[in-house]
């Protein structure tokens, strides 16, 4: 028995090496808010360090993953900031910190897409080993659309799918359906319903679990050194680029509009 990381905004279970990590705050369609932020960061550098661990399945309650960053606690933040303080740009860089984390555990790191997987919930889905879709998932990165940049998940999404398919999601909005992440190669596994879904996770696990643990963390590390390395600098300078846009009016008015459920003036 290993004592997990106590937590409020995630649901754990620990079974015969694998870690199942549910996100929960069904109620915003799991979206990312600063408290479930800092406990991910709990769990990537409590999974860091563990031996006993060799499986991370990431999944949604509720039927949705992850609907990305919280907006509405974004923008009470950015509206209630001093002057001299940037909370949406200190986020964004723990946003940053969290995805490099998660994408360098040792262990294997299983993201399940129900319903829906935006933003950040969307990087995960491209930062992960191995991905499993819902046909009728919807996936995306709807940044753009409130007058920000996906800054943090762009270097993922273009490592994942290739700079062209990203730059026509991320410049059009463009919301897709499991079916096409397939395609893209966003997701190697594609399921029509959800005891589909689950049976081919658990075929899939299976798999997995008849290789070493230190051979498939070793070829993690041999594949991320030979691919692209997200390092802090790319980091840091996503956050600029973020909070740029967050603090001028094309990125108040995109939150503010979305908060009162409108169109922003650009599409007026």
């Amino acid at each position: 028995m290993i004592n997990l990381p106590k937590v409020d905004t995630l649901l754990l279970k620990h079974v015969n090496g694998r870690l199942y990590i549910t996100l929960n705050r069904p109620e915003r369609r799991n979206a990312m808010n600063d408290q479930m932020n800092g406990e991910l960061h709990q769990m990537a550098d409590f999974l860091a360090k563990s031996a006993a661990i060799r499986l991370v399945i990431l999944q949604g309650a509720g039927g949705h993953f992850c609907a990305g960053g919280d907006i509405k606690e974004r923008k009470n933040q950015t509206d209630q900031a001093a002057q001299h303080l940037d909370p949406a740009r200190d986020r964004n860089i723990r946003s940053g910190q969290l995805f490099k984390k998660f994408f360098g555990l040792p262990q294997t790191l299983i993201v399940v897409v129900e319903g829906s997987a935006m933003g950040g919930g969307f990087g995960l889905a491209c930062l992960a080993d191995l991905t499993f879709v819902h046909r009728d998932a919807i996936l995306g990165m709807p940044e753009t659309t409130l007058g920000i940049a996906p800054a943090q998940i762009a270097p993922y999404v273009v490592q994942r799918i290739g700079l062209t398919p990203a730059k026509q999601m991320a410049l059009t909005g463009e919301r897709i359906n499991g079916e096409k992440a397939y395609r893209l190669g966003i997701a190697q596994y594609l399921a029509d319903s959800n005891e589909a879904l689950r049976d081919k996770l658990e075929s899939v696990i299976q798999q997995v679990e008849r290789c070493g643990p230190m051979a498939c963390a070793a070829t993690k590390d041999i594949m991320h050194k030979v691919a692209h390395q997200i390092d802090d600098e790319m980091i840091e300078f996503s956050a600029d680029v973020f909070s740029r846009l967050n603090k001028q009016d094309e990125g108040r008015e995109g939150h503010r509009a979305f908060v009162e459920k409108r169109k922003p003036h650009w599409m007026a």
